[in-house]
């Protein structure tokens, strides 16, 4: 049976996940964005991000298939590219290149406003979903009561009566301060700064005649490494024969967003392939920038007060630095364990934002350390560091290592990065070992120090 309405604050790719997962259980679900929604995939003023690279995990893009059947075929059909990461990605890691071979885990590389039209037109096909343009939410409305519940959100014109409201208004979002106003104490937060930005600019692909023989990859990645490489490079392949080109900076080295800047950081990689691919292609945008990579966590999941009908997701509870591609795939997952809570608890009980909350909780504490474990290797994170983090590091570090001889290393190390496997398959006992021998035979049988490679194997 299904019940009134529900509102969803945000348009982005969190607020539309949510609101097909709620489309299930409310007469009406109405999303408000104080956007205006292009006709085909365009750039929007509220998502400048949107001209970045934007990266849709393996288990990302599964969610997305279950909450909208059909996405997959409409975004290959619209031009997206099927990337296997292990055969199609040259990916220099701390130890070297990785080896090519087929992973097995797949996932659809297009852009960030490619991605949200199809998701927008999928949602739009959904009964009672409607979305609203111009639409700033200002506040919400709750009953007085022993348990506050939310009964509307303010708009500039009105109010608009809802029974569950869903903030997916993402890293700028107000509901801290709506809380407060309503005389409830926010979620704690939890920030960690790596002090880190990046630089962007699309390209026009090469004509296929113009390619060296030896380019068979697809997509490149190549990290950085301390003290002489602060940067990272990323070079993504999108619909429409171009490429998406990304430098990251860590730890205050800032890329820089003039054209020749660019350029001179790309060649200060630690491999020139970036730099080669983008001195055969043709530059379309301008350079673009953005230094708002700070992780944040709203905890939402041990917040202590109480306010029924209002639930949070995305960004707005938990916003990742943007570099490790996180985010849109954990907006997915989100939605689905809503569904699930949905389907457990119901739509009105007061017991589903706890439910949800702590579900929700538990699985973005997996990606969360991830990310800010990265950060915290860089000099100058700024946060609060976790015990043992310097141990969790220097283990990632030896299985990273291992991973470059050892095929099923290599591919754990795949799953957990596209949340296929929580991070605690790092420590199951087998992988402890198989890191261990790697570990001792590099000690008992330590090799000469070889350069990398300048460039990937065939």
């Amino acid at each position: 049976m299904t019940v009134q309405r529900a509102v969803v604050i945000g348009g982005s790719i969190a607020g539309l996940c949510a609101a097909r997962a709620l489309a299930d259980y409310f007469d009406r679900v109405t999303v408000l964005d104080r956007d205006t929604y292009p006709a085909g995939p365009a750039e929007r003023a509220g998502v400048p991000q949107g001209r970045h690279v934007h990266a849709l995990l393996a288990r990302g893009r599964c969610e997305l298939e279950r909450l909208f059947p059909g996405f997959g075929r409409r975004m290959l059909a619209a031009g997206a590219h099927e990337i296997d990461f292990g055969r199609d990605f040259a990916t220099l890691r701390g130890a070297g290149w990785m080896a090519r071979e087929e992973s097995g885990i797949a996932t659809l590389f297009a852009s960030r406003t490619l991605l949200e039209t199809i998701v927008r037109d999928l949602l739009r096909a959904v009964p009672r979903v409607e979305l609203l343009e111009h639409a700033a939410v200002t506040g919400l409305v709750a009953e007085r009561r022993r348990h506050p519940r939310v009964r509307a959100v303010r708009l500039a014109d009105g109010e608009l009566a809802a029974e569950l409201v869903v903030d997916a208004s993402g890293r700028g979002s107000k509901a801290p301060a709506w809380l407060g106003a309503l005389g409830l104490e926010p979620p704690a937060e939890t920030v960690v700064d790596s002090h880190s930005g990046y630089a962007t600019r699309w390209y026009r692909e090469p004509e296929p005649a113009r390619w060296p023989a030896e380019w068979w990859w697809k997509g490149i990645w190549v990290d950085p490494q301390e003290p002489e490489h602060m940067t990272a490079g990323v070079l993504f392949p999108v619909e429409g024969a171009r490429w998406i080109v990304t430098v990251a900076g860590i730890a205050g080295h800032y890329p820089p967003s003039d054209e020749a800047g660019f350029g001179a950081a790309l060649a200060r990689l630690r491999s020139p392939i970036i730099a080669h691919a983008v001195s055969l292609a043709e530059p379309i945008s301008p350079v673009y920038s953005n230094r708002a990579m700070a992780n944040r966590f709203r905890h939402y999941e041990r917040w202590p007060a109480r306010l029924d009908g209002f639930l949070a997701v995305g960004d707005s509870v938990c916003a990742f630095n943007p570099v490790y591609g996180q985010g849109m795939t954990t907006a997915a997952v989100a939605a689905c364990i809503l569904a699930d809570c949905l389907a457990r608890v119901g739509p009105t009980s007061p017991t589903l934002p706890p439910t949800f909350f702590r579900a929700q909780g538990r699985f973005l504490g997996e990606p969360w350390s991830l990310a800010t474990g990265a950060d915290f290797r860089f000099p100058g994170t700024a946060g609060e560091r976790p015990a043992l983090i310097g141990v969790f590091n220097r283990y990632t570090d030896a299985l990273f290592a291992a991973a470059a001889d050892d095929a099923e290393l290599r591919r754990l190390v795949g799953e957990v990065i596209n949340m296929l496997r929580p991070p605690a398959a790092f420590f199951a006992p087998r992988v402890l070992g198989r890191v261990a021998l790697a570990t001792l035979g590099r000690v008992l049988q330590p090799a000469a120090a070889a350069p990398v490679p300048a460039l990937p194997a065939a």
